[in-house]
């Protein structure tokens, strides 16, 4: 596999400076168009085009993105972002220093900058996506473990294909010291609980260029752990970023501005969900629900009506007559085959419409563009120790599990899921959910 890092560099490569010169080409389009039309021509920025994509490869090797093996997208995506972000602050600065360009610098780097931090990374996600399907893609592992952990972390590396770590082969810990014949960069020891670990992290560090050390699975969070050192003693911190007041601040900050733009842009597309609504179906275009929110305050989240009107009654009558959808709505909470949903109805959670009133709810500051699942009050003694955490928060319009490819898991991973999501908070994680809420949305697969 090795022979092949120089092809997916250059794949990484090629793309992140297609991409930035499309943006440098198309931001002359858009300063012509909204600052002083026909003015601008690439040959009068190519100085400063050119030292950007010179710029951008340095820094985003710098950022360990070229090939970027083990990095989640989430984390990806806060590379990619802070590396977009460095690179426009270098280019400014370049074109300042050039004193033919100080007359066109400042739009032309803003119309480049904004469609940068999204197209990047998402030209980044789609080729990884595309690129992670083949063999040759990755560097081997060795793990080296005795139980089930070893054959778990082996087990989601060959799932979590994007991630570029290909369990070759895992070993016990016994032969850990003995010869490896294959040249391999990284080594997984998957017990570091057991007595010996850091003798052993030592012995293999002699053969591998990297050692990674996995504890038993955590329901802290794991993404953004920070290392401290206690006098040569290993100390992991561990936080609840989204209980922090400078973190809500700020997503308080986003979700009204956000909320508000949003509802002007949608509103002919609302108007006419609601016409459809009230053609299709009697009853009230708006359906209400009471949800808890932030300090188990109840409120009414909205939604387009989806369902006949007596909906809780048909519910009822359905499950005592099917004892298997009874026990899917037990375990679930929902139905995959509702028969209570109307034809608009059905179109309308194809494509997640049915929850576009809830931006409503947002800018009242009931509820987050991005956060824990709005569970109903009945759900309350079913959360457990999990409601002091998660109702210490915002619910959101989307969340972690929804993106995560795990809406139709059980009630209990969803508040794992919703725990592991406000101790991981942070602005790349929700733009990357934003991010795979508008794909999974494009392609129809709401819930």
């Amino acid at each position: 596999m090795r022979k092949y890092h120089l092809l997916v560099n250059f794949l990484l490569l090629l793309t992140d400076l297609l991409i930035l010169y499309l943006l440098f080409r198309l931001a002359i389009n858009l300063r012509n168009l909204f600052v002083e039309p026909g003015h601008l021509r690439w040959l009068m920025i190519k100085p400063v085009g050119y030292a950007g994509l010179l710029f951008e490869v340095i820094i985003f090797a710098f950022f360990g993105l070229y090939p970027g093996y083990g990095l989640t997208s989430v984390k990806e995506l806060e590379k990619v972002s802070k590396a977009t972000i460095l690179l426009f602050l270098f280019l400014a600065a370049f074109s300042y220093l050039n004193r033919e360009f100080q007359l066109y610098s400042r739009a032309f780097i803003l119309f480049s900058l904004i469609p940068a931090i999204v197209l990047l990374p998402l030209a980044r996600f789609s080729l990884r996506n595309l690129i992670s399907r083949y063999n040759w893609y990755g560097i081997p592992v060795l793990i080296y473990g005795n139980g089930k952990l070893a054959d778990e972390i082996a087990r989601k590396m060959r799932q979590i294909r994007r991630l570029g770590w290909i369990p070759v082969k895992v070993l016990p810990l016994s032969s850990i010291g003995g010869e490896v014949k294959e040249n391999y960069d990284l080594a997984v020891i998957a017990s570091p609980s057991e007595e010996g670990v850091a003798a052993r992290a030592r012995l293999l560090s002699e053969r591998f260029r990297r050692v990674i050390l996995v504890e038993p699975e955590s329901k802290l969070g794991t993404m953004w752990v920070e290392s401290r050192d206690l006098d040569g003693q290993l100390a992991l911190e561990f936080n609840y970023h989204l209980l922090h007041p400078e973190s809500r601040a700020i997503k308080n900050f986003i979700d009204l501005t956000a909320s508000l733009a949003f509802l002007l842009l949608l509103s002919p597309l609302l108007f006419v969900i609601a016409f459809a609504i009230a053609v299709d179906s009697p009853g009230p275009i708006l359906f209400r629900q009471r949800r808890l929110g932030r300090n188990f305050r109840e409120f009414n989240v909205l939604k387009f009506r989806t369902m006949v009107s007596n909906a809780e009654e048909q519910l009822e009558e359905h499950l005592d007559n099917d004892p298997e959808a009874r026990a899917e709505y037990e375990q679930f909470h929902k139905l995959e085959d509702d028969p209570r949903v109307t034809r608009v109805g059905k179109w309308l959670r194809k494509f997640s419409a049915d929850e576009l009133p809830q931006l409503i709810n947002v800018l009242r500051g009931e509820m987050s563009l991005v956060g824990p699942r709005a569970y109903m009050p009945s759900e309350l003694d079913d959360m457990k120790e999990f409601a002091r955490v998660i109702l210490r928060v915002k619910p959101g319009m989307t969340g972690w599990w929804q993106v995560s490819g795990r809406h139709r898991t059980t009630f209990q991973r969803r508040l794992e899921l919703d725990d592991y999501y406000i101790s991981n908070w942070s602005l790349w994680m929700d733009m990357f959910i934003l991010l795979k809420t508008a794909w999974v949305v494009v392609k129809g697969k709401g819930a």
